[in-house]
């Protein structure tokens, strides 16, 4: 079942400077549909615009003197700080370095031209490969911090990186806007997170949804199962985002009896997904899923094996929390068993 998840500015940011409330709209720019496709291609001057080196920390100041670069800067001035990782941590994240700041070169030059909302201003834009990692993402916080204060953060996207750097930018007084962290903690203000912006709401919404979908329909606690994505405690790579998701539904309907199981997608097989299923029937008749579009299809083609698709006993709920699918998928599947 697909989540809607709203965009709204007014209940996340204080009260506007005369910087900021440019800021916000040049970051409603980044926004638009499309961008992110127009700008995969070459960047200045035919170059690649894709970010090669790991410690690779250019900067640049656009002004509004025909789009010039100039490194040394003068007068109004303003920087942009840009913490994103180089590679995606998700083959389906678009959100990288690389297909990022073309997008806010463009924004910037348009803003700062002759009659921009920042004609005036010089816009400096530096940023480091964050590799989704707190070590590395809070050094290049700080590196840019004591190189020159940022006015704002852009990113980063991985919640253990915007845990620390959120909290940083709280005692410096410098805004954060990320398009992620959904994690429920970053909604505690008042524990270091007084500047974070989320544009994405959070898991909790996730959660009221499906406690609203539990109390329509009379159904109980128990009569739910989770399934879903969750890396190998072994790797040491934390919680995924699906993890984190499903903990918010399950405190929102609370489900102390509710079953759970969960699998790693990077190694799961078909006949591990039969087996969870065979599990499942058993004990629940709402499953609640959450993982990769390519691993809920398989999962499906398991539940209709199992014919717990065409029996009309259970009911599947998918949390999608990725964006968007592939081109190279074919999703007529779910239509056909959605009739």
């Amino acid at each position: 079942m697909p989540v809607t998840t709203v965009i709204d500015l007014r209940r996340a940011v204080k009260p506007c400077t005369a910087i900021q409330q440019p800021l916000l709209l040049l970051l409603l720019l980044l926004l638009l549909p499309g961008l992110d496709a127009a700008v995969s291609g070459p960047g200045r001057n035919g170059t690649s615009s894709t970010v090669t080196q790991i410690c690779d920390h250019r900067s640049m100041v656009a002004d509004d003197s025909n789009g010039t670069v100039d490194t040394e800067g003068h007068g109004k001035f303003i920087k942009f700080a840009i913490l994103l990782p180089e590679k995606p941590s998700k083959a389906r994240d678009v959100r990288i370095l690389s297909t990022v700041l073309p997008v806010i070169e463009m924004a910037t030059k348009v803003v700062t031209d002759p009659g921009g909302l920042l004609a005036g201003f010089r816009i400096e834009i530096d940023h480091r490969d964050t590799r989704c990692s707190s070590t590395y993402g809070g050094l290049g916080a700080f590196d840019m911090f004591l190189k020159r204060k940022p006015d704002i953060f852009f990113g980063p996207i991985c919640d253990y990186v915007i845990a620390p750097i959120a909290r940083y930018g709280a005692v410096w007084g410098i805004p954060l806007i990320t398009s992620g962290g959904l994690t429920e903690a970053f909604s505690l203000k008042q524990n270091g997170y007084s500047t974070l912006t989320r544009l994405m709401g959070n898991y909790h919404e996730f959660g009221a949804m499906m406690r609203d979908i539990h109390i329509h329909y009379q159904w109980t606690a128990g009569s739910a199962a989770y399934l879903y994505h969750e890396w190998d405690e072994k790797l040491g790579r934390g919680f995924t985002d699906c993890s984190m998701a499903i903990n918010s539904i399950n405190r929102a309907i609370g489900g102390n009896q509710t079953t759970s199981d969960t699998f790693d997608e990077e190694t799961a097989k078909y006949a591990d997904y039969l087996r969870l299923l065979r599990r499942i029937e058993k004990r629940a008749r709402i499953v609640i899923m959450c993982a990769s579009p390519a691993t809920i299809r398989e999962i499906m083609l398991a539940a209709a094996e199992l014919n717990m698709v065409s029996s009309g006993e259970y009911v599947f709920f998918n949390i999608e929390i990725f964006g968007r699918y592939g081109p190279e998928h074919n999703f007529i599947f779910f239509a056909r068993l959605l009739v």
